[in-house]
């Protein structure tokens, strides 16, 4: 990710600032300065907030970053312009506050842009917008503090926090909760499996007291035995099922003797009870049968009136036809009498408008003359609006144009004087330019001389010191000589005797003379004291004495020796040449002069530029002016001729006299012309009426006669078929007809009548051959026989059922009971792997690590295994950082120490120096960056910024944590630096500038 720009509203003390971040090269390193306070640390708190809404730091918060010298109805607000694998980005977030006046918050708004040739929107709300950026970046709030910007104190909090501070930094950075929720799943599932063995056994004791023993001994016993052997309940099963189907057996053949025995009785009774209903219906059917025949003669006078009906259908069609045409004729009379009366109306209309059409033409004449004036006439009508403009305007525009004239003719003056003054005079830039360059070089120069003044000055100190200490050093070699021709001069006979006087005597007072020596085996001849220890004590503590001068000497000599290496390093460094140019005075002089000069030039440069845009500003109104005259002109003969030609065309001079003439005539003639067509379209309308009427007469009376002749067929029709049918009156034919809607009635009732009498015949055949002759057995000594062995059935075949359900319901338990061991026996193989792996994970091993603190210090390593790549590089490969190794509970060995090269030991972090703490925490910060992308899938690190801790540097330290840095910005990041250290901005070029002014603050970058 590259910024761009960044532009803010309220936000700290810049209240409305644009940063164009576009200034800085892909590869450069830019320095951010200010005073303490000016806002420096509010431009990370800004990117920050745009794309989390948070602080670059956790000790601020939202509210903390309004300005306090906002409009209290003004929102703080940032855009954030930035570049993100080479697609455009653009953020507006606005943050949450109280506006005057209001007691609720308005909350704050989101909205984020994508560039596609415009800017697109891609998200406006709030948390949806916080979850795109996310996702977009591929970091949170945490990462992206430790990735791109590294705030005042949040990196050297890292180095030296405790084991369990950093185990929440980088829980949060490489997401590693994941791992103890795996160890909490893993210790859940141990518990759900030891439940689930419980309750297997559970369900096994239940199932196995369940089992049915069917009152047998055998089976008895084995239910004694405990659930929880379940190897031996194993071996039994079988015998439950071998007896029980044993017994299942027996029982069967019981209940399929009494079920022979019940149908053979059954069969008996069902035989007789069938003999007897068919006896009782025979007689019922004949009774119905004697009961139908009687009904025979109506029935035949049915069959003989639907014959009747038959025939008579199409005569009464006739009739019908007849009825219709009678009607018909009658209507068509009384529309022929009103079709009469209605002609004879319509022609006297038409004569009456024929005649006032005649009358109304005789006007064509006048209204021709009227056509004519309102032709000529009809352009100026519809414009009039024009010529009456030109009647009102033609004198103050006459006015207009000659004071435009006087005004032209003194502005054409004031140029020429103009012109006069410059005389061709142009201004020269190149030559300001060129002192310019000679102030700045002249400047530099004096920089470089005052430089060099105080340089020769630290020279002629460390010259001063160097004699001094040289001084030293030859003193401290006379004092060595002297101290060891002191030490040659003592006697050290018998010197390694000094501590011996205590033994010697003990051994004296344990041997006699003529004793073997202890100590050299020689015969003892005399006891006599021949060493005097008190002198031998005195000459001992002179040696020491001696000796421990000679140390603190050599140990002076030594310290001086290093110094005055040191010294002749810093001496080594200063150029004796530049050293001597130190005259910044003449210099001083000559800067004063020029800029003298360059500010005479400016002041001309000024009068001319002034001269010539005031030339320019008269060329442009006089130009004006020349349009604006040529325009007048052209208004003032466009009026002139628009009243000439309507004076000469319509004969009028003023417009409304005009206007109220044309409307009159046009009035007339509109009046002629709609009466004369509403005349003319009446008569035609009158006209096509009358004809179509006349039609409508003929067409009637054409009908009527062809009716007349219908009625006359249809009577001839009727006679002919009552001689047919048979019929001798009307009076027998309406009868007929009459019964005609009762034809399906009497249709129904005939076949009733056959279907009964044909059915009945069928039943009475087929109950006789059923009897034929066979003989009735006592019906209730069959019923009482069936009654009893059918309770000896259903009692045999209950004790089966109740047999057969035992069985089938120990067959499930005894599935059931071996499904569960095989459950058992299988959880119980797997429980102890489980168990074993869930207490490695939760720490009971022998480093005492849980699987996530193992992780997290596999991450650790990385980091410093990058970190100590470029802190070796600052420290000249005297410092590595190393993790402390130590075995205990909770989130140990995430520590971290400094092992120094030059004793060889490892020591603790907080024993190091601000500067060196700087350096390991700028290592430790860069190390972490690293890791965290590569973890991380690739994140676009285009840019960082860091702030602060240059101060705490030397120059031999700062230079080479601006190497560090460069190599950096080498690699292709923008890297930004917050520092109050001078000798940073004489080594980088580009400085993003931050100015105070009273409560608001300002930015702009700068090259050097």
């Amino acid at each position: 990710m590259r910024p761009l720009t960044l532009k803010l509203k309220n936000f700290g003390p810049f209240l409305d600032e644009t940063i164009d971040f576009q200034q800085v090269n892909d590869d450069q390193l830019f320095l951010i300065s200010g005073k303490t306070g000016s806002g420096k640390t509010m431009i990370f708190d800004a990117i920050v907030f745009a794309l989390f809404g948070e602080a670059s730091t956790k000790d601020r918060s939202e509210s903390d970053l309004r300005s306090h010298f906002a409009d209290g109805k003004t929102p703080m607000s940032v855009e954030f312009e930035f570049k993100l694998r080479n697609t455009i980005f653009k953020i507006n977030r606005q943050g949450s506050f109280i506006k005057e006046g209001n007691k609720n918050k308005t909350l704050g708004q989101l909205a984020i842009y994508q560039l596609e040739d415009v800017f697109e929107l891609r998200e406006s709300k709030v948390n949806a917008g916080n979850q795109f950026i996310k996702a977009l970046l591929g970091v949170n709030t945490e990462q992206f503090r430790q990735l791109f910007i590294l705030p005042q104190g949040e990196f050297k909090r890292f180095l030296l926090s405790k084991s369990i501070e950093k185990q929440e930094i980088l829980r949060t950075l490489f997401n590693s909760q994941r791992f103890e929720e795996i160890q909490a799943m893993l210790n859940d599932d141990v518990k759900k499996v030891r439940i689930q063995i419980e309750k297997r056994y559970h369900a096994l004791e239940t199932d196995w007291e369940d089992l049915e023993t069917f009152n047998m001994d055998t089976l008895n016993e084995y239910k004694a035995i405990n659930a929880r052997q379940t190897n031996k309940i194993k071996s039994v099963l079988p015998e439950f099922k071998i007896i029980g189907e044993t017994i299942q057996n027996d029982l069967i053949a019981k209940r399929d003797k009494c079920k022979e025995t019940f149908e053979k009785i059954e069969r008996q009774l069902n035989t007789n009870l069938k003999l007897q209903e068919a006896m009782t219906n025979l007689e019922q059917k004949q009774t119905e049968y004697n009961k139908l025949l009687s009904e025979e003669n109506n029935i035949q006078n049915q069959m003989k009136l639907l014959k009747e009906i038959n025939e008579v259908r199409p005569l009464a069609n006739l009739f019908d036809t007849k009825e219709k045409l009678l009607k018909k004729h009658d209507e068509i009379k009384v529309n022929i009498s009103k079709k009469a009366a209605y002609i004879a109306n319509l022609n006297e209309q038409l004569e009456k408008n024929k005649k006032q059409f005649k009358n109304h033409q005789s006007l064509t004449q006048s209204i021709e003359k009227s056509k004519i004036f309102i032709e000529n006439c009809k352009l100026f009508y519809n414009k009039y609006d024009k010529y009456k403009t030109a009647y009102l305007k033609i004198g103050s525009l006459k006015n207009e144009y000659t004071k435009l004239e006087d005004d032209y003719k003194k502005e054409k003056k004031q140029l020429n004087t103009y012109i006069a003054q410059l005389n061709g005079r142009e201004p020269d830039y190149k030559k300001i330019e060129q002192l310019n360059e000679k102030i700045h070089k002249l400047d530099n120069d004096i920089k470089t001389y005052k430089q060099n003044e105080q340089h020769k000055n630290e020279y002629l100190k460390l010259q001063e010191k160097k004699a001094d200490k040289t001084a030293r050093k030859k003193q401290i070699d006379v004092n060595l000589s002297t101290v060891e021709e002191g030490y040659q001069k003592i006697d050290k006979t018998n010197i390694d005797l000094n501590n011996k006087q205590e033994i010697i005597s003990k051994i004296q007072a344990a041997i006699a003379q003529g004793d073997t020596c202890p100590v050299c085996g020689n015969e003892v001849h005399t006891l006599e004291t021949h060493i005097d220890f008190d002198e031998l004590t005195t000459r001992h503590e002179k040696i020491a004495e001696l000796e421990q001068k000679h140390t603190d000497l050599k140990e002076q000599k030594i310290k001086l020796d290093s110094e005055i290496h040191y010294i002749l390093e810093q001496l080594n460094k200063f150029n004796l040449d530049e050293l001597e140019k130190t005259n910044y005075k003449a210099l001083e002089q000559c800067m004063r002069e020029v800029s003298k000069t360059k500010i005479q030039l400016e002041t001309e440069n000024e009068t001319i530029t002034k001269l010539k845009d005031k030339v320019m500003t008269l060329n442009q109104k006089i130009h004006e002016f020349e349009l604006n005259l040529k325009t007048k002109q052209f208004e003032l003969d466009e009026f002139i001729n628009a009243i000439n030609d309507f004076e000469s065309a319509t004969a009028y001079t003023n417009v409304d006299t005009f206007i109220k003439a044309y409307e009159k005539e046009l009035g007339k003639i509109n009046d002629y012309q709609k009466t004369y067509e509403c005349l003319e379209q009446q008569i035609q309308k009158d006209s096509n009426k009358l004809s179509l009427e006349l039609n409508d007469q003929d067409h009637l009376k054409t009908t009527l006669e062809s009716l007349n002749r219908d009625i006359e067929d249809s009577n001839n029709k009727i006679d002919e078929e009552m001689n047919r049918i048979g019929f001798s009156s009307l009076k027998q034919v309406e009868h007929t007809i009459n019964e005609v809607p009762n034809k399906s009635k009497i249709e129904l009732e005939i076949n009733k009548y056959n279907q009964e009498k044909q059915h009945l015949e069928i039943v009475i055949a087929q109950l006789k051959s059923e009897i034929d002759n066979k003989a009735l057995q006592d019906i209730s000594e069959l019923k009482s026989s069936h009654e009893q062995a059918k309770h000896k059935l259903d009692y045999a075949s209950s004790i089966l059922s109740q047999h057969h359900y035992k069985l089938e319901f120990n067959q499930k338990k005894i599935e059931q009971i071996n499904k569960i061991i095989e459950n058992l026996d299988k959880e119980l193989q797997e429980q102890q792997e489980i168990f074993q792996l869930a207490e490695i994970l939760s720490g009971k091993n022998e480093q005492k690590l849980t699987l996530e603190n193992f992780v997290l210090i596999y991450y650790l390593e990385r980091i410093l295994a990058h970190a100590n790549q470029r802190l070796s590089l600052m420290t000249g490969q005297r410092y590595q950082l190393v993790r402390r190794e130590q075995t205990s509970k909770g989130y140990s060995g995430l520590e971290i120490d400094v092992f120094d090269s030059h004793s060889n030991k490892k020591r603790h972090i907080t024993s190091l120096s601000g500067g060196e703490t700087f350096q390991a925490s700028l290592a430790l910060a860069l190390g972490l960056s690293e890791v965290v992308q590569q973890e991380s899938g690739g994140i676009a690190l285009d840019s960082m910024f860091i702030d602060e801790g240059f101060g705490t540097l030397d120059q031999e330290t700062l230079e080479t944590a601006l190497d560090t840095l460069l190599s950096l910005k080498s690699s292709g990041r923008m890297v930004g630096i917050i520092s109050h250290v001078s000798e940073l901005k004489q080594r980088i070029p580009l400085i993003l500038e931050v100015k105070t002014e009273q409560y608001q603050s300002t930015t702009r970058f700068k090259k050097q």
